[in-house]
């Protein structure tokens, strides 16, 4: 477990060297904020975790009091479906963006992907 736990680790640090801090700054430098020292750097990343952290909590409350709203809708599209003879299961396809493109495309993201996937389904088997 040991391993795959360190595995894990090292997979998610590469999403964050490879793909995630990369694109946050190139946001900031977009908008001529850069940092100036590796520490300045640190400190940026840090506070945008935590943002990040109140901005997920918040979308989650968001999220939740529209999810009745969006039942009822599904439940309308589902029985127009069926009235027009289409009724069962829709497929949903994924729509991924460029970004998503090219960074399934370089070795280090896709393998810190299956990694972190694996390191997962490790997890679960542990806890059945």
């Amino acid at each position: 477990m040991d391993n795959v736990k360190e595995a894990a680790e090292q997979a998610y640090a590469t999403m964050v060297t490879e793909l995630a801090a990369p694109y946050f700054f190139e946001k900031l430098s977009a908008y001529g904020v850069n940092p100036r020292s590796e520490s300045e750097a640190a400190e940026m990343w840090s506070a945008a975790s935590k943002l990040h952290v109140l901005y997920t909590a918040e979308q989650e409350k968001v999220a939740a009091a529209q999810a009745s709203t969006l039942v009822a809708h599904n439940q309308q599209l589902d029985a127009m479906l069926a009235a027009a003879g289409l009724g069962g299961p829709v497929e949903k396809s994924a729509a991924f963006s460029s970004a998503a493109d090219v960074a399934a495309e370089q070795p280090a993201i896709a393998q810190a992907v299956l990694m972190l996937q694996a390191a997962a389904a490790s997890a679960l088997q542990d806890t059945q």
